[in-house]
C-alpha cells in the first residue's frame, strides 16, 4: 500500500512538473505564437488565489461590455475569451501593459491604411493577437513582424527579405501587405470571422472545415478547425476587449516616449545610415532603431523603389532638409504642416490646453485638434467616447526641428558668436571649451554580430575603418557579442 502511494505521488509530481514547464508565451523571438487555451487554463488553476494584480471581468460584465462595441465580427463572450483575458490580466500583465502602450505607436498607422482600402478599422486588433504589437516578433514557425508574415506569403505580397532588409518588420510596408491580404481573404469568404481564421491557418483548412460542417458560419465550423485556429477568433475578441476596457481593470499602459507616438514616414531612395539620421535630426538612436526594425544592418540601402523610414514628426523637416542636401531627388511630404513655434515647451513638445463648452465625441474633438483619438484618450485618461462639457483637454504639439545643431566646441581664445540652433523652436546649443571637451565625450556602440567584419560595421555607420581601429585599440580579436565604439556623439 505504501509503495503504491509513493508511486502515485511521483506520478503527480511528474505531471505537475510537465504542466509548469509549458510556457504560456514564448520569449521575445517567439512573441508571436498564440498561447493555447488549455495551457493558460492549467496555469490559472495552479496559480495561488488572491495573487493577481488585475481582476477578471465577470461573465455578465464581459457580455455587457462587448455588447457596447461594434466590430466586423460577432463579439461573443465565450469561455475561451475569458481564458485569453486571464492570460492578459493574470498571467502576463506586463505584456498587456506593453501592448497597450504600443497601440499609441501603431494603431494610427493601421487605421490609416485600413481606411485607405475601405476595411473595418477594428481589424487593427489582429496585430495584437499576431505579434503583441512587436515588429521584431518571430514565431516558432518563422513568421515575422507585426502581422506575422511567413517568408513565402511575404514574398507573395512584395515584402523584400534579404541580408540587409526584412520588410515583414517594416511597420508601413507590412501593414500595406496585411491590408491587401485581408482584403483578398474577405473577397473569398465575404465574412470577416472566416477571413480571420484563414489569415491564421490558410484558406485550405478553412475550406475543409466549411465542407465538413456544411456551413459558412465560423462558430459552426469551429470544431473542425486546427486548435490554434479554433481559438483565433476568441483571441481576437479578447484583444478587442483589452484595448477598449483595460481601464476597468486598473491596467496602466507602459506608454512610449512621445517621439514614438507622434510619428510619420517617408520613402527614401538614397543610402542613409542610422547615424546619418541621428546627426541630421538629433533623434535618439534607440528611437530610430525601434521605429525602423526592418533594417537589419542599421542603414537604409540605396534602392530605386525606396524603403520607408519612420521618424518622430517633429524632426521630419530636418530629415527632409538633409535628404534634399544630398543633391539627388527632391523630397517633400505634402501632408506635413510644420510651422516654427514660439512656445518651445520642453524643447520637443509643448502643451495646448482647451476647455469644452459642450459635450462632444472624442473622434470629432481629435479631428478638430489635429490628433488621433487614441492619443487624445491617453493624454487625458478618457474612458468614454464622449467628452463632457467643461472638461479640460490637454493636447501635445511637436516643436519642429528644421535644422539640428549639435554641441558646439569653442576654440580657445575665440569669442563666442552667440550662434544658436537655426530653428525657432530648438533650445540653444551648448558651448564647451576645447580643453574641457574630453570629459563630455560620448560614443555610439555596436554589438558585433556573427560573421560580421570591421568593414561591414564601418559601412553601416558611415565611419572609416581606420577610425574604428583608432577608437577601439586596433579592434584586436573581433568576435560576436563584443561591444565596440563606432562613432563619437
Amino acid at each position: 500500500m505504501v509503495l503504491q502511494q509513493v508511486v502515485f505521488a511521483r506520478w503527480v509530481w511528474l505531471f505537475l512538473g510537465m504542466l509548469l514547464s509549458v510556457p504560456v508565451y514564448a520569449q521575445q523571438e517567439d512573441d508571436a505564437d498564440l498561447p493555447d487555451v488549455e495551457d493558460s487554463t492549467a496555469f490559472a488553476l495552479l496559480s495561488p488565489k488572491g495573487a493577481y494584480l488585475y481582476p477578471l471581468p465577470t461573465d455578465a460584465e464581459l457580455r455587457q461590455r462587448l455588447g457596447k462595441l461594434r466590430g466586423c465580427i460577432e463579439l461573443r463572450a465565450t469561455s475561451a475569451v475569458q481564458t485569453y483575458l486571464r492570460t492578459y490580466l493574470h498571467l502576463r500583465p506586463e505584456k498587456a501593459r506593453r501592448i497597450l502602450g504600443r497601440r499609441l505607436t501603431y494603431f494610427p498607422l493601421f487605421e490609416e491604411k485600413l481606411k485607405e482600402h475601405g476595411l473595418p478599422t477594428d481589424l487593427k486588433y489582429l496585430a495584437v493577437v499576431e505579434s503583441a504589437l512587436n515588429p521584431r516578433a518571430v514565431s516558432r514557425a518563422g513568421a515575422v513582424g507585426l502581422w506575422q508574415f511567413m517568408p513565402v506569403t511575404g514574398r507573395d505580397y512584395k515584402l523584400r527579405q534579404n541580408g540587409v532588409v526584412d520588410e515583414r518588420s517594416d511597420p508601413v510596408k507590412s501593414t500595406e501587405a496585411a491590408v491587401q491580404y485581408l482584403k483578398d481573404l474577405y473577397r473569398q469568404y465575404h465574412d470577416w470571422a472566416l477571413a480571420l481564421a484563414a489569415y491564421n491557418s490558410g484558406p485550405g483548412r478553412v475550406n475543409a472545415a466549411i465542407k465538413r460542417a456544411h456551413s459558412r458560419n465560423f462558430w459552426a465550423i469551429q470544431r473542425y478547425l486546427p486548435r490554434e485556429t479554433r481559438n483565433y477568433v476568441p483571441a481576437f475578441i479578447a484583444a478587442t476587449y483589452l484595448c477598449n476596457y483595460f481601464y476597468a481593470h486598473g491596467v496602466e499602459p507602459i506608454e512610449p516616449d512621445p517621439d514614438e507616438q507622434l510619428i510619420t514616414y517617408l520613402r527614401v531612395h538614397e543610402s542613409v545610415t542610422f547615424q546619418d539620421i541621428i546627426e541630421a535630426t538629433g533623434t535618439a538612436y534607440t528611437t530610430v532603431a525601434e521605429l525602423n526594425a526592418g533594417f537589419k544592418r542599421f542603414y537604409v540601402p540605396q534602392d530605386d523603389e525606396g524603403y520607408y523610414v519612420l521618424l518622430p514628426v517633429r524632426v521630419m523637416p530636418a530629415f527632409l532638409r538633409y535628404l534634399n542636401g544630398l543633391g539627388g531627388r527632391k523630397y517633400v511630404i505634402e501632408s506635413l504642416k510644420a510651422n516654427p513655434s514660439t512656445n518651445i515647451g520642453d524643447g520637443r513638445y509643448w502643451q495646448l490646453t482647451i476647455t469644452l463648452n459642450q459635450a462632444d465625441q472624442v473622434e470629432r474633438v481629435a479631428a478638430l485638434l489635429g490628433c488621433h483619438p487614441e492619443h487624445l484618450k491617453a493624454w487625458n485618461q478618457l474612458t468614454d467616447d464622449v467628452i463632457p462639457a467643461g472638461q479640460r483637454i490637454v493636447v501635445w504639439r511637436p516643436v519642429y526641428v528644421f535644422k539640428h545643431t549639435p554641441v558646439r566646441i569653442e576654440v580657445p581664445g575665440t569669442p563666442s558668436t552667440g550662434e544658436t540652433a537655426n530653428i525657432a523652436a530648438t533650445p540653444t546649443a551648448a558651448v564647451v571649451r576645447r580643453e574641457e571637451a574630453d570629459k563630455y565625450k560620448r560614443y555610439l556602440y555596436h554589438t558585433v554580430q556573427r560573421n560580421e567584419c570591421l568593414e561591414d560595421i564601418a559601412r553601416q555607420y558611415g565611419t572609416p575603418v581606420d577610425a574604428l581601429r583608432r577608437m577601439n585599440n586596433n579592434c584586436e580579436g573581433l568576435c560576436a557579442g563584443m561591444r565596440i565604439k563606432v562613432k563619437e556623439l
